[in-house]
């Protein structure tokens, strides 16, 4: 697949928040009626060290209760708030990738100190390990692809990664820029940099990184992504589907992937092929990716007039994230979408 140089020029737009990556932050009040402060945030990594971004992360109580969830943002963070004290499971779900599943332990203690108490801020970071075949041998995530880099680009590499790391994103720009000056080709700060202005919501920069590093690497999987989730940012459907299906072809399995290519179907108005690859995205997540629902939901609704489908896709999403901030404002919308329903069977 070629794209043109023209599709890197500065593109005029209105910003449409895309509505993946739900941060699910449900306040906990405490027995002494104060709220909460305690979080617990993190970063996902892959084996080479890149940052894993939009990987489905969960935490739960000692009694198994899944309390939040959440993705990892474009720099591999997540982050949960509003916690008691005790001790919690955090539980990485890497769906549709050749990825462990991972999780860890974390313990929240909140010190009493005069009328209240401390709040506690907990880290964890988690290293993801490639899953085993039954023969004991590491899967593929994807073709290796290997580059002599110049001992100047890695060492500035090195430095963004670590910036990056501590929440510093335009200090690890600043280094990925540098490197990528020194070696413009550098495979890895592509792929990283392209996520840092994701994170930043710069879809033309993070447009022009990810077709550079595709075109470096046609089968890297995350520039493919990248390069769809920009394309959408900047509401241009048509390389937003195409990336979205260079993908699917690298990851059959990736829900991220099939979520990506269903809502770029939905922007180009091809709401047939849309509602298949959403439905094919809820089988692959078990029904468990509350996106998934959400988008399902907005089809349905906006596109297809199928409310009673709306309804019952916005209940599984509520199953899913019940401790969505504006749940009520999601239960009048399906009441809505309910008597439209009836309405239109009537008519």
């Amino acid at each position: 697949m070629k794209y043109r140089s023209s599709l890197v020029r500065t593109l005029s737009y209105s910003y449409t928040v895309l509505s993946g990556s739900l941060l699910v932050a449900a306040a906990v009040i405490m027995a002494s009626a104060q709220i909460n402060t305690n979080s617990i945030t993190g970063f996902v990594w892959a084996p080479n060290r890149t940052v894993v971004a939009q990987v489905p992360v969960e935490v739960t109580n000692e009694l198994g209760q899944v309390l939040q969830r959440t993705r990892t943002d474009g720099t591999g963070r997540y982050g949960f708030s509003g916690l008691s004290s005790g001790r919690f499971t955090v539980r990485v779900l890497p769906y549709g990738t050749n990825y462990e599943e991972q999780l860890g332990e974390v313990e929240i203690i909140n010190i009493a100190r005069g009328s209240g108490s401390t709040s506690d801020n907990a880290y964890k970071d988690f290293h993801l390990r490639v899953r085993k075949t039954e023969a004991g041998r590491a899967m593929r995530t994807g073709t290796v692809f290997a580059q002599e880099v110049p001992a100047e680009a890695k060492k500035d590499f090195e430095k963004a990664l670590a910036e990056i790391e501590n929440n510093r994103l335009d200090e690890g720009i600043q280094y990925l820029l540098a490197a990528l000056k020194t070696f413009p080709d550098y495979h890895q700060a592509l792929e990283v940099i392209g996520q840092q202005y994701m994170k930043k919501q710069n879809y033309e920069y993070a447009h022009a990184a990810f077709l550079k590093l595709v075109s470096v690497n046609e089968r890297n999987f995350g520039g493919w992504y990248g390069l769809s989730y920009a394309s959408y940012g900047l509401k241009n459907a048509e390389i937003a589907v195409a990336a979205a299906q260079k993908a699917v072809e690298l990851e059959p399995g990736s829900v991220d992937a099939m979520l990506m290519l269903g809502i770029s179907q939905r922007l180009a108005k091809r709401h047939t092929d849309a509602e298949k690859t959403l439905l094919q995205a809820k089988k692959l997540s078990k029904g468990e990716v509350a996106d998934v629902h959400w988008n399902l939901a907005l089809l349905y609704a906006n596109n297809m007039n199928k409310y009673k489908e709306a309804a019952d896709e916005l209940e599984l999403y509520l199953k899913v994230a019940p401790h969505h901030v504006k749940v009520g404002e999601v239960k009048k919308l399906i009441a809505k979408f309910r008597e439209k329903a009836k309405t239109t069977a009537n008519s």
